[in-house]
């Protein structure tokens, strides 16, 4: 059979096989392609203006015609603040120096201005119209938690009521930043101003900050930034969708980045003053290296451009060289007094979004290959081992005790002679098993009553053993004939109890094990109740007790002596338990007969227990009465239970009409 098993396995392999070297080369190229463009491909964005502005202070144009560090890290301070890039400025070594961008104290209200209008020291540029945008920071340092709160809580509020329609306002010590009229590339953004502003008044909607004494600023507002963290509007967050990373994710990215001093990175350009350069035509280009870590770490780094990718997330980061030189010769490049680190292009999914997107794009094909493989090896191994397969599923379910399977015995081949073999020796098996299980399960069961009789018994003659061998004892050491006497009585009176328990016993063991025959005949119940009631007549007569039958003569089919005793049973019980001075109904109808009491009631979690062997509320019971009562009452096929009335107790037993 293992053979066979083999047989198909292998069939499956080859087309598997088969099949994934086709989608195995299609699946690499299509990831490849996903990977190039997220190594080669950078989204616009505002980054491109901070790209160039270090780019400039690296090649020394405009204001940063002389190297000099300390105008250098002031010129970085006063750069606007961008939830895109990061700067850092680093030592030859990599080592950072400072860095540039939001930080974890930051708490700041982002607003902007598009309609400003042209001072006259700006007529010199070219610009099409006569505004541009002015975007200003302000700080919310001094503001108190309650009017921080305001804040917040109205910018949602006007957010989730859309009202377009609402400006800002404010006042305030205003100092122009950095600007990009001289770098950038982009016309619109050469236009733009951006100033940092220490507020004396606020208003949002409603008066947040401070009083309003003139020159209020009327501006759109665009953001908040809360420990470090921007808070975009509503509907620019939405336009980033899932794409956009954190500032907070950004600044430990790029400070575990410079940490590792750039290792394990995809480099596209970098050039060294000890080693080949990397570019497009390089071994190393586009290649996971860590030559720029280790140049770094030996001060050789002169240029470098690469990208970052891991599991969750991708950036890209350029490496500016400062140094005090003019001018240099290719491959005579000095080392470079500092670097400038650019984060920038932070993108969020990385490895594992390039395999869902890769996985989301072929689905089709995937799902149609798997069902491609699944059907034709079917039908193969199908068609090649049907009957094998069914013989082989027959004989494991013979091995797990199953003989409800049967092999189609059609043919005159070696296949059908052997079906009819197993089916043979499945019957026979079965067969012997069945007689076997029912053999073990009737010693099991004696086996259980047998424990049970003798842990039952033993816990019932203790106490009556117990003052036999008590009075024994008090016999051996007195000569008074009356005390002998009583305590004669006593041992005799206990042998009596033990001696019925064993009669009970005996009786209720016969009964659980069904090992008596019922001599089942016509029972008249009045009458037998009526003789019942006669044996109990002195016990009636010391409770003062009355009994009324009601009802007519009703026959059932039963065992006399066996309805008898649980008649008796039921009426003890009712004796028992009853109220001295009242009366004990008996009620006989067309399928039920009962006896009701006055007395104390069965609490209700105790009704199923009291049926069970050695279960009793009278002490001086033996517990046995009415588990005698079911079991007998089970034989006849008959319900059996018992309710509490108002004041007192009925017990019932029915039969089938």
């Amino acid at each position: 059979m293992k053979r066979i098993r083999s047989i198909q396995f292998k069939v499956f392999i080859c087309l598997f096989i088969s099949f994934m070297v086709v989608f195995g080369y299609i699946v690499k190229t299509k990831y490849d392609q996903s990977f190039n463009e997220l190594l080669y491909y950078s989204q616009s964005s505002t980054s491109d203006d901070y790209i160039n502005y270090c780019t400039a202070i690296s090649n020394k144009n405009g204001e940063y015609r002389e190297f000099d560090l300390d105008k250098i890290k002031q010129g970085l301070s006063e750069l606007p603040k961008d939830d895109s890039t990061k700067i850092y400025l680093l030592d030859t070594y990599g080592n950072p120096i400072e860095q540039y961008g939001y930080e974890k104290d930051d708490h700041l209200l982002i607003v902007h201005d598009p309609f400003v209008e042209i001072n006259e020291s700006d007529v010199d540029t070219d610009y099409s119209d006569d505004f541009y945008d002015a975007r200003y920071y302000i700080d919310l340092s001094s503001l108190s938690s309650e009017q921080y709160q305001l804040l917040i809580e109205t910018i949602k509020d006007v957010e989730k009521n859309e009202y377009d329609d609402i400006h800002l306002y404010f006042e305030g010590k205003i100092e122009e930043l950095k600007n990009f009229k001289d770098t950038s590339q982009s016309t619109y953004n050469a236009k733009n101003r951006y100033y940092k502003v220490k507020p004396t008044f606020i208003h949002y909607n409603t008066d947040i900050f401070g009083q309003k004494k003139g020159n209020t600023v009327e501006a759109f507002y665009e953001a908040y930034v809360e420990n470090g963290e921007v808070h975009l509007k509503k509907n620019e967050e939405e336009a980033y969708g899932d794409t956009r990373v954190s500032t907070s994710k950004i600044n430990e990215l790029s400070k575990k980045a410079v940490n590792e001093h750039f290792s394990n990175v995809y480099a596209g350009l970098a050039s060294f003053l000890d080693d080949v350069s990397i570019d497009s035509n390089s071994q190393t280009a586009i290649k996971k290296t860590n030559e720029i870590a280790t140049s770094l770490k030996k001060g050789t780094l002169t240029y470098a451009s690469f990208t970052k990718i891991l599991d969750n997330y991708s950036y890209s980061v350029l490496l500016l060289p400062l140094d005090e030189h003019h001018g240099y010769v290719e491959g005579q490049e000095p080392a470079p007094n500092a670097l400038i680190a650019v984060f920038y292009d932070f993108q969020s999914g990385g490895r594992n979004q390039l395999k869902n997107d890769l996985f989301k794009d072929n689905f089709p094909l995937l799902l149609g290959g798997f069902l491609f493989i699944v059907l034709f090896s079917y039908l193969i191994s199908y068609m090649t081992t049907r009957r094998i397969k069914e013989i082989d599923r027959v004989a494991m379910e013979i091995t797990n005790n199953n003989f409800e399977g049967v092999l189609d015995t059609k043919g005159h081949d070696e296949l059908s002679s052997l079906s009819s073999h197993i089916n043979t020796m499945s019957s026979n098996l079965k067969r012997n098993i069945d007689a076997l299980n029912l053999e073990i399960d009737q010693v099991k069961k004696m086996e259980q009553l047998r424990k049970e009789f003798i842990a039952q018994f033993t816990h019932e003659i203790k106490t009556p053993l117990a003052i036999i061998n008590g009075n024994i004892d008090l016999l051996e050491n007195v000569d008074d004939e009356d005390k002998k006497a009583k305590y004669i009585e006593v041992i005799n009176k206990e042998i009596a109890v033990i001696n019925d328990l064993v009669l009970q016993m005996l009786d209720l063991s016969k009964l659980e094990a069904k090992a008596i025959t019922l001599d089942k005949k016509e029972i008249d119940l009045r009458e037998l109740s009526e003789d019942i009631i006669d044996d109990y007549e002195q016990l009636l007569m010391d409770k003062k007790l009355k009994i009324e039958i009601q009802g007519e003569d009703v026959l059932i089919v039963g065992d006399r002596k066996r309805i008898e005793m649980v008649i008796q049973n039921y009426l003890s019980n009712a004796i028992k338990h009853a109220f001295i001075n009242s009366t004990i109904k008996i009620k006989i109808k067309e399928n039920e007969f009962s006896i009701e009491n006055k007395g104390k009631q069965i609490d209700e979690n105790r009704m199923d227990s009291i049926w069970e062997s050695f279960v009793s509320d009278d002490q001086k019971g033996t517990g046995l009465g009415l588990a005698i009562v079911r079991n007998i009452l089970e034989l006849h096929e008959m319900s059996y239970g018992v309710y509490n009335l108002q004041g007192g107790v009925e017990f019932y037993f029915r039969w089938k009409k």
